[in-house]
């Protein structure tokens, strides 16, 4: 087990990250990770009042190479032209409890070129697959069906790029997600270019404050 800020374990095709990011804002608490086995990963928090909307940490297992800490990617798979990709999904089985704020939520960066880092960031791309408390994505409401709701954001001092925050009306704890389909969504609205690059795939829980655990028993990301 690892305490240490951005500390990290790696397993084949992923890394597990201790992503504590904005823990100034609560003044004490802790957040370690575990990855005993194999593409089993787990972490635990311990976090003090938080008064703000913006969450603390996002700890999560990445596929890729993440564009805000590049470590070089894990995969060959990735990163991969958006034009040339036909299927990107996930599938996922985990448990998670907490007596405060969270999410469960993938997080994919697409890129201009395939250089990975700060500068070539073009769009962040979450799905939310479960919340608790009074939290929402970042941004403002665009809009909403049957199956979720969609929020657009752009980091302020930053115009460079844009976040498009996708919660789903339903948990899923357990079971696949066609993370390729939020992609050409937003292809179709001509919100994202085909010709970026998709990045990295992160699968994690955004946390805002309280105590908590989440254990991964099963997560992999496939592309073609």
């Amino acid at each position: 087990m690892k305490c240490e800020r951005y500390a990290s374990y790696e397993a084949p095709g992923y890394y597990l990250v201790n992503n504590v990011w904005n823990d100034a804002q609560v003044g004490t608490g802790q957040q370690c990770i575990n990855a005993p086995k194999g593409k089993s990963f787990s972490w635990n928090w311990n976090w003090g009042n938080n008064p703000t909307y913006i969450p603390v940490s996002y700890p999560s297992v990445i596929f890729g190479n993440k564009p805000w800490d590049p470590q070089g990617s894990s995969t060959k798979s990735l990163p991969r032209q958006v034009s040339q990709m036909t299927q990107l999904n996930a599938t996922h089985d985990y448990a998670v409890s907490s007596s405060g704020r969270y999410n469960v939520a993938y997080d994919l960066w697409l890129t201009q070129g395939t250089q990975s880092n700060k500068a070539t960031i073009r769009v962040e791309i979450m799905v939310w697959i479960e919340s608790s408390g009074d939290v929402q994505p970042y941004g403002d409401f665009e809009e909403e069906n049957d199956t979720y709701s969609l929020y657009i954001g752009q980091p302020e001092g930053d115009r460079s790029w844009h976040c498009y925050s996708f919660q789903l009306k339903q948990s899923l704890r357990s079971g696949p997600v066609n993370l390729g389909e939020f992609i050409q969504i937003l292809v179709k609205k001509q919100l994202v270019s085909p010709n970026l690059y998709v990045a990295d795939v992160e699968f994690g829980t955004e946390i805002w404050d309280g105590k908590g655990q989440m254990d991964i028993k099963s997560y992999q990301v496939s592309i073609a």
